[in-house]
């Protein structure tokens, strides 16, 4: 009979302040379930609606592991396609469906699509902090970890603070996040000769990068 699926859901959550949705695919074998990311933060709930209304309707009682036929019905239901709500809402739930097929196989997913590329690649974690000591404090602690690439950068993005508008915004703007472009370029070559005052150039591997 193979493996229907039984019910979607959309799991709408926000660390830090970000929107996430997190796609939920449940299958009629007890316990069998796939995961999959379909994030658009900035028109979450229109990416949840879409799955919720008109996806999850199509694909309840298909079977969950062709995932190519599924693709294409998703992709092609609606008169006019793609666009980062729909092309969203379809990533999540393909992701989850290559969930269940590497679960049914009893393999993980690198391994169906051919086996590894590589024995490993670098990460990067993102530093940020209110000022230098905070920001040097959390290098130190990522270098703890073995972390040997980290993005650094000052208050957030343009190196304002998020939820106030900033000196740099016209008179009368409305509230929002507004960037001085020019004083973020200027403040960021400080914070690098801070940073490399305090931490150094090497930071225990031959491809350190401290980068905005």
């Amino acid at each position: 009979m193979g493996v229907k699926i039984k019910d979607i859901r959309t799991i709408c959550t926000a660390p830090e302040g970000i929107n996430l949705v997190t796609v939920k695919v449940e299958t009629s074998q007890p316990g069998l379930y796939g995961l999959g990311c379909a994030t658009f933060a900035y028109r979450h709930l229109t990416v949840q609606h879409l799955i919720e209304n008109y996806l999850k309707p199509l694909l309840v009682g298909r079977d969950a592991e062709n995932i190519s036929e599924l693709w294409q019905l998703m992709h092609q239901n609606g008169y006019w396609r793609n666009g980062p709500i729909e092309n969203n809402a379809i990533s999540g739930i393909d992701m989850a469906l290559w969930d269940i097929k590497g679960k049914l196989a009893g393999m993980p997913l690198y391994q169906l699509f051919g086996g590894k590329v590589r024995e490993g690649i670098p990460v990067y974690r993102h530093v940020d902090g209110k000022d230098i000591e905070e920001i040097c404090e959390n290098i130190q602690r990522f270098q703890e970890m073995g972390i040997t690439h980290l993005r650094c950068q000052c208050g957030g993005y343009g190196g304002e603070t998020y939820g106030c508008t900033p000196k740099s915004a016209p008179m009368g703007a409305h509230p929002g996040v507004y960037l001085d472009s020019r004083k973020y370029m200027r403040d960021t070559v400080k914070l690098f000769e801070q940073i490399r005052n305090r931490i150094g150039y090497d930071m225990g591997a031959t491809r350190s990068l401290i980068t905005a």
